[in-house]
């Protein structure tokens, strides 16, 4: 078995145990994505590594570490997003023949809000990709066994 089919493999019973998949179902959902069936010992044996702590413990790390960097860069779009918004309506409303200085006052205050979130998120960014080392350094230590 080569080195690209093996990789099918393991990434297909990696599909199973997240789609909760019975043997039975497992083993032809196998059989119809790879194009050839596999023993049942080699499912098991495949599924049993893959639910094992190490397997587990890096594949938390790694979803951990996406779903972060996935999650702070969201949240830095959104708050870009409100303080052009409030930016645009600050424009809009400092440029009336008749001013609203309560909204005005709001506005500057919202941007003055959203600009400190982003700095804080900014400052945040050095911190996430220190710990993005320090996982990887776990993950190759745990992998040679040190």
């Amino acid at each position: 078995m080569s080195k690209s089919e093996n990789r099918l493999i393991n990434e297909l019973v990696k599909d199973c145990i997240t789609y909760r998949l019975t043997e039975t179902e497992s083993l032809e959902y196998i059989r119809r994505r790879y194009g050839k069936k596999i023993s049942i010992a080699s499912y098991k044996r495949r599924k049993a590594t893959f639910r094992s702590d190490l397997s587990t413990q890096l594949w938390l790390n790694n979803f951990t570490r996406i779903g972060f960097v996935i999650n702070h860069r969201q949240h830095m779009e959104r708050i870009n997003k409100i303080c052009d918004d409030s930016m645009h309506q600050l424009e809009k409303e400092t440029s009336k023949k008749v001013r609203d200085e309560r909204k005005i006052l709001a506005l500057k205050e919202s941007i003055m809000e959203a600009t400190k979130l982003l700095v804080e998120l900014d400052m945040g960014t050095p911190i996430i990709s220190a710990i993005k080392t320090k996982l990887e350094e776990n993950v190759k230590t745990s992998q040679t066994g040190q």
